[in-house]
């Protein structure tokens, strides 16, 4: 696949953007065409010397975050807020059906008012559908499942112990195999809070950065130099990609203060 870049700060651009999300500039006319024709003269070459560990040290230095935690984060978090929303609808329904039936809101109202609440309930459940769409697992939480499952087992080797029901051969090495599962868990938790703080940190200047961007885009809109549809365009796009990194970063906060 080729990859294009931004020649004003050096960041992923997207076929046929016309701007750049990460810094806001104008991309050239010939960015991608020009790309692609040095692309087609280099793969070969780059392919067959190209191991499989640096294209993995390549990949990281491109994307330090991985794009599919992050979509994971974002989408755990949008959830949230969609489910809270869809029970506060279930509660204002609950509430105008009881006062109806007292006198308090005329029934009319009342209906018309249902119909909307009932409109955007579905609506929030289609979009809660395509956003958990394709979501990939969080590391962290295999990691905490797996230690809690470990520590059952050994509550449960201990009960076997007391009952007498296994030897004690046997009861040594299957405790020797619980708690190193426990510690090397506990290790591989230790490694992923330090990454989840990277994480966080990365999220947060990434975000501040869209915000920028899409501060810059009102202002090339508002210069002219922008048409209205093209900033709705680039607007819509980028909004939507500050939502899911807000939604992240909220996430990964709370996420590591639960944790910690």
């Amino acid at each position: 696949m080729v990859e294009y870049r931004c020649p004003t700060c050096g960041k992923p651009v997207l076929p046929n953007f016309r701007f750049c999300k990460s810094c806001g500039a104008r991309l050239p006319k010939d960015l991608f065409r020009k790309k692609e024709q040095q692309n087609n003269r280099s793969s070969s070459i780059h392919s067959s010397t190209m191991n499989a560990d640096e294209k993995e040290i390549s990949s990281q230095e491109i994307e330090p975050i991985d794009p599919a935690i992050v979509h994971a984060l974002a989408v755990k978090g949008r959830l949230k807020i969609i489910d809270q929303e869809m029970e506060e609808i279930l509660e204002e329904i609950e509430n105008l059906e009881e006062r109806v039936k007292v006198g308090l809101v005329p029934k009319e109202d009342a209906k018309k008012r249902v119909n909307e609440l009932n409109k955007r309930f579905v609506e929030l459940k289609i979009s809660k559908k395509k956003i958990s769409k394709g979501s990939a697992s969080i590391p962290i939480f295999d990691l905490l499942d797996r230690k809690e499952t470990a520590k059952e087992r050994l509550d449960k080797l201990e009960d076997l112990r007391k009952e007498k029901s296994i030897s004690q051969k046997t009861y040594e090495k299957m405790n020797r195999e619980y708690k190193e599962a426990i510690a090397n868990s506990e290790e591989q938790i230790t490694q992923e809070i330090v990454k989840m703080e990277y994480w966080k940190d990365q999220l947060i200047k990434e975000l501040q950065e869209k915000r920028d961007t899409l501060e810059t885009l009102f202002v090339r809109k508002s210069t002219g130099e922008l048409t209205e549809e093209e900033y709705n365009s680039e607007k819509e796009d980028l909004t939507e990609e500050i939502k899911n990194w807000e939604a992240a970063i909220e996430e990964l906060k709370k996420l590591l203060r639960k944790i910690k």
